[in-house]
């Protein structure tokens, strides 16, 4: 079911589209924080918070969305020899590079693991900097450059006031971290994804006891601390439900759209909810 609810956005740079609530009768199904798509907006992957992948395409009447189609759901089949405990398993972010291979970030033990073509899992490096990150206050977001060049950020930062660091990954290196972004107004990171334009785009959410607040920001990726980057998007407080995943793609007439999906948390209150805003800049 497609709606105009959002148009009341307090935008910036970008211009509301469409919001679509999907619904699916399936056990399991819901949960939502990653999601990827083919470079025309198509076809996509989506991240379960419980574990399960599912695929479709995405259909769509000019700039509104009209239909989604899917296959079944599928379990990330990780191998138990990759969990010390291998009953936790909290999946967050996802991100597929140049060649197809699937990354997801764990926020209950702050690791990335890969998805080669073959169907094989394995664990990228760890970095001391990410394994003392909180449990459950971990790495949230993933994005990958067409280089293969991997970002994660997680959702905590030292203090109120202290900027979230963006770690990043390459095969030849490792991890290090050549950059933060600001921290303010409560808002958290949640989702992340490499644009067209080679820049980052950072989704971050906030919670008030009215619902959920979004943002969208975008950064050059060069050296710097605390960058605030550039405001696309805030909404209000239930002008969308909880977004948690991002996709950033091109039109056919060249314009930058962000696709994000929204973790309805199981809960019968909330929904699944795809959304979708055109940047204008």
């Amino acid at each position: 079911m497609s709606t105009d609810r959002g148009l009341g956005n307090n935008s910036h740079a970008a211009r509301f589209l469409s919001s679509y609530h999907w619904t699916k009768e399936r056990d399991g199904f819901g949960g939502y924080s990653g999601i990827t798509l083919a470079p025309d907006g198509a076809g996509f992957v989506m991240l379960s918070d419980r574990g399960h992948l599912i695929e479709g395409t995405i259909f769509r009447h000019g700039d509104r969305i009209i239909g989604v189609r899917s296959a079944e759901m599928t379990p990330l089949d990780f191998p138990d020899s990759l969990f010390a405990h291998p009953s936790i398993r909290d999946t967050e972010g996802l991100a597929r590079d140049a060649e197809g291979r699937l990354y997801v970030s764990l926020e209950s033990d702050n690791r990335v693991l890969r998805r080669d073509l073959d169907g094989t899992w394995s664990a990228l490096p760890t970095h001391p900097d990410i394994q003392s990150l909180p449990n459950n206050r971990g790495l949230e977001a993933l994005a990958i450059a067409p280089d293969g060049t991997v970002y994660a950020l997680p959702e905590y930062s030292q203090d109120l006031q202290s900027p979230f660091p963006v770690f990043r990954f390459r095969s030849d290196k490792g991890w290090d971290q050549p950059m933060s972004i600001s921290r303010d107004d409560g808002l958290l990171p949640v989702g992340a994804d490499i644009g067209p334009d080679g820049r980052l785009y950072v989704l971050e959410r906030g919670f008030t006891g009215f619902g959920f607040s979004s943002r969208v920001r975008r950064f050059d990726i060069s050296p710097g601390d605390g960058v605030p980057g550039e405001t696309l998007l805030t909404t209000e407080p239930r002008q969308h439900d909880n977004l948690e995943g991002l996709a950033v793609w091109a039109a056919s007439d060249g314009s930058l759209r962000l696709t994000m999906v929204s973790d309805d948390n199981f809960l019968f209150l909330q929904k699944t909810e795809i959304v979708e805003y055109a940047v204008c800049k």
